[in-house]
């Protein structure tokens, strides 16, 4: 089993070895990121961080803990932009290990029923590549609409990549279709 916990509250070390372990996996999807950035040292200041950016309202960190200890996932609710826009960027992640069990689908559910409930967000937006088939499977089951291509809209693995951009309206926002 599983639970959503905020990344300001996870062991920073559970964080550092669940990004460690899956590096080669999510370098394709990831920015250049220095030997540092998997160390317990950075993630030790970066969950400082993401208290700060919880309590300031400008994005909300999640880990997904299994059985109470290791990190297998996490998710972001970034960039937020309040204001006529109030709106804010989703970004996931999962240890392979745990892929087909609906732990990414329920814990998205779980993130966005906070999103547009606690956070009052209006829209969700989430950028995919085009060749992940999986993320785009997943995120079209939850309900998000495909609103268009962004070329070269992320520098990641040292390239710029073109992405499908998504969106989630707080209104269209049902978990329960989400489970069909």
């Amino acid at each position: 089993m599983f639970e959503l916990v905020a990344l300001h509250e996870c062991d920073p070390r559970q964080v550092a070895q669940f990004l460690s372990l899956n590096r080669e996996r999510f370098q394709p999807f990831s920015p250049t990121r220095s030997d540092h950035y998997f160390t317990d040292a950075h993630w030790k200041a970066a969950c400082k961080a993401a208290r700060a950016e919880w309590r300031d309202d400008k994005a909300y960190r999640f880990c997904i803990v299994h059985n109470n200890a290791d990190v297998i996932g996490k998710i972001d609710v970034d960039q937020v932009i309040r204001g006529p826009f109030e709106s804010a960027v989703l970004g996931y992640m999962l240890d392979r290990r745990y892929e087909g069990q609906s732990v990414m689908r329920r814990a998205l559910e779980d993130v966005l029923t906070l999103a547009f409930g606690d956070f009052s967000l209006h829209r969700v937006q989430a950028a995919i590549m085009p060749h992940n088939a999986r993320s785009r499977t997943l995120i079209t089951r939850l309900g998000f609409r495909e609103i268009g291509l962004a070329e070269r809209h992320l520098r990641l693995d040292g390239e710029w990549r073109d992405h499908i951009l998504y969106e989630m309206l707080s209104d269209r926002f049902s978990p329960s279709e989400a489970d069909g």
